[in-house]
Parts: C-alpha cells; structure tokens; sequence
C-alpha cells in the first residue's frame, strides 16, 4: 500500500492550507494511507487552537483542529517554527504533537510519496 506524507508550510491565510486538509481527507477515504502530516513555516499556526485573525484563516485552522481531534493522525508540528511563531504547549490544539524535524526526516526516509503544501 502507498503511503503518504503531507508537509504544510501554507499558513491558515493561504489557499494551499485548505487544500492540504482536503488532500489528507481523501488519502483517509482511499486505498492509500497517510504516515504522517508534518506542519512547519507558517503551517504551525494551523495548530494553534488560540488563533484569532480575519478573513476566514481562524475557520481553516478550526477545520485542521477538528479533523485532527476527530480521526488522531500522526500531526507533528516542528517546535522550533511553532516556537518562534507563539504555538507552545500551551496553545497547541489537542491531537498535534511538537516535534524535531526528525519525524520529517523519519517520514522522508520511509519511502512513500511526499506532497508539499506552501
């Protein structure tokens, strides 16, 4: 079976944020599965469950928080980006986990396909 890993660098603001949950949603209601989701840059933010901006990134980043909590798949949120960005402990929505970057490493090392959204 093939497996996937997605690594979300768009921030809640950025079309390719939505486009990456609708992505891990259909890998899910497929024959292929998802090994990991890998969120850095500005992709942390999507984890943040104290984001408040306009223009509609807040409902984008509620979405990736209730698929997460609702269906557990591996999310790892790089802490140095989530850091640097505010998302901490604290404020990391529930079923994200902070991470190295060695889970990415993990996951390009696993030889399954890896899809980028920035």
């Amino acid at each position: 079976m093939t497996e996937f890993s997605l690594l979300v660098t768009a921030g809640p603001q950025r079309p390719g944020a939505l486009t990456a949950l609708r992505t891990a949603r259909a890998l899910q209601n497929s024959p292929y599965s998802l090994y990991r989701l890998f969120f850095y840059g500005d992709g942390v933010l999507l984890a943040h469950r104290l984001l408040n901006t306009d223009g509609g990134a807040d409902e984008t980043a509620r979405a990736w928080q209730q698929w997460v909590r609702d269906t557990a798949p591996p999310a790892s949120v790089c802490v140095g980006a989530a850091h640097k960005r505010g998302v901490t402990e604290a404020t990391l929505a529930g079923g994200f986990q902070l991470v190295g970057l060695g889970d990415w490493v993990d996951a390009l090392n696993h030889g399954g396909r890896v899809v980028h959204f920035g």
